[in-house]
């Protein structure tokens, strides 16, 4: 075979591939428009995302959804498809919040108690406008045969509500009950008697107790934030409470009669000026509660002296975390005094303090000038600055003018004997951003001459430490 010949068979070989190719690609372009329409059709089918999604996570967004009872919320979600529905009928968790609050609310209840199974239950009450003992005592009477099932327990007063919290007929209908799996009770007692049924025998497994004291100004019939009952020391033993909120007027009996080996964290209100003061409370208490490792405390008086801080740092003597919540006077916690054991300050007896929290501070307290010569606190940081560094966090404060110049020098000094954290600060002050055509953006605060302009200088960009501008 000639070459012309072997060419022309070449070109026949290569045209044929060419056209069994094409009829490749083009059977390829037809079943990739099948799967495209396939596709689109499955998309159409199976519906949106939300509805396919694993039963555990709907469950979990649903639950976030439906906080407290109110039946219009299960409605409304149930109705979106039966998916939800069954979901929301068929899972006991979704009913295991009951809500006592008048007659109406009572075939809501049964719904609830019938719908939760055997799962724990958690029950509020809250005294309704017309609500009557009758009523409640009804409500209590569906429940309390599921005593063994009660996981937390809340008896609040309506806000705004001006008749009696926490009617003493519930406390009554209670109080020999037996709560084997109650591990949280919130309660506003308001002048009714410390409950009965808050015993190691009753509420055996208790973590979580929160009291609540308010005055009642309105009714005549009331003692105010007296907690009137006759407490006797160390007659309220609650084995594995960890966690105690209380706001009481007079709480020294309480304290006396409460005995909680387990106890970590305590919130303690002082609610009214002309209620015990701290001396008065903890000052025969001394290491009761040595295993509270938080204490956060609010007097509404800040006429507190050295005896009172002493009488309360003494009571929690292995504090880790405090938080001081109110006016309350630095030098009391932080000021030198003699008489103490040896210490140089009340403060000192928290001997494994790690962090302290300072939320809403007197600024005419803590910024008064000299800073570093004024401030209790602030000594107190010097005289330990061999010790381990603390943690301080200083949240919610407004400050402007001059006070925000003595906070930038607080600050400087804080951060060179403890670890600095700050929230909620708002600063009012003078500043100056300049930028030439060759140069970076230039911040000018002529109030900052500490290192808190190199922290913000971080965020914003280079920072002039010095009252100069770039100019001068």
């Amino acid at each position: 075979m000639d070459e012309l010949a072997m060419v022309r068979a070449e070109l026949a070989r290569l045209e044929e591939d060419e056209r069994r190719l094409v009829r490749q690609l083009s059977d390829i372009r037809a079943a990739a428009s099948a799967q495209r329409k396939r596709i689109e059709e499955l998309i159409q089918t199976r519906g949106p995302l939300v509805h396919r999604l694993p039963v555990e996570i709907l469950s979990s967004i649903l639950h976030l959804a439906l906080c407290g009872t109110n039946p219009s919320r299960k409605d409304i979600l149930a109705r979106v498809s039966r998916h939800w529905k069954s979901i929301i009928l068929d899972q006991p968790s979704f009913w295991s919040t009951i809500e006592i609050v008048d007659s109406r609310n009572l075939g809501r209840a049964k719904e609830h108690l019938k719908r939760s199974r055997e799962a724990p239950l958690h029950i509020t009450t809250r005294e309704g406008f017309l609500d009557s003992n009758d009523t409640i005592r009804e409500e209590l009477d569906l429940l309390v045969p599921c005593a063994n099932r009660w996981r937390s327990l809340s008896i609040f007063t309506r806000p705004g509500s001006v008749f009696r919290p926490a009617p003493q007929s519930i406390l009554d209908r209670i109080g020999a009950i037996r709560f084997p799996s109650l591990r949280c009770v919130k309660l506003d007692l308001g002048g009714i008697a410390f409950p009965t049924f808050l015993s190691p025998t009753n509420v055996p497994v208790l973590e979580h107790l929160e009291i609540r004291n308010h005055n009642y100004p309105n009714v005549d019939s009331m003692s105010g934030d007296m907690l009137p009952c006759s407490l006797q020391p160390d007659s309220v033993h609650f084995p594995v409470l960890e966690t105690l909120n209380v706001s009481l007027k007079d709480g020294a009996d309480f304290f006396k009669a409460i005995v909680t080996p387990k106890l970590k964290s305590v919130d303690y209100t002082s609610t009214a000026e002309l209620g015990d003061p701290p001396s008065a409370v903890f000052s025969t208490l001394e290491d009761k509660f040595s295993s509270v490792k938080h204490l956060s405390f609010t007097f509404s008086s800040g006429d507190l002296d050295t005896p009172d801080a002493r009488a309360l740092c003494r009571a929690f003597p292995n504090v880790r975390h405090a938080e001081f919540c109110s006016a309350s006077p630095l030098s009391a916690f932080f000021g030198p005094c003699e008489g103490i054991d040896g210490l140089r300050s009340p403060a000192d007896y928290w001997k494994s303090l790690e962090s302290v929290v300072f939320r809403g501070f007197d600024p005419d307290m803590w910024l008064e000038t000299p800073v570093g010569e004024s401030n209790a606190f602030v000594q107190w940081l010097v005289a330990r600055r061999d010790q381990r560094q603390l943690r301080v966090h200083i949240k919610s404060l407004d400050v402007a003018g001059e006070d925000a110049e003595s906070f930038c020098m607080l600050y400087e000094i804080l951060r060179e004997y403890c670890v600095v954290e700050l929230g909620s600060i708002y600063l009012e002050l003078e500043s100056t951003l300049w930028k030439l055509a060759d140069s970076c953006l230039w911040l000018y605060l002529p109030t900052f001459a500490s290192v808190l302009t190199d922290d913000i200088g971080v965020v914003l960009g280079n920072s002039e430490k010095s009252g100069q501008t770039p100019h001068e």
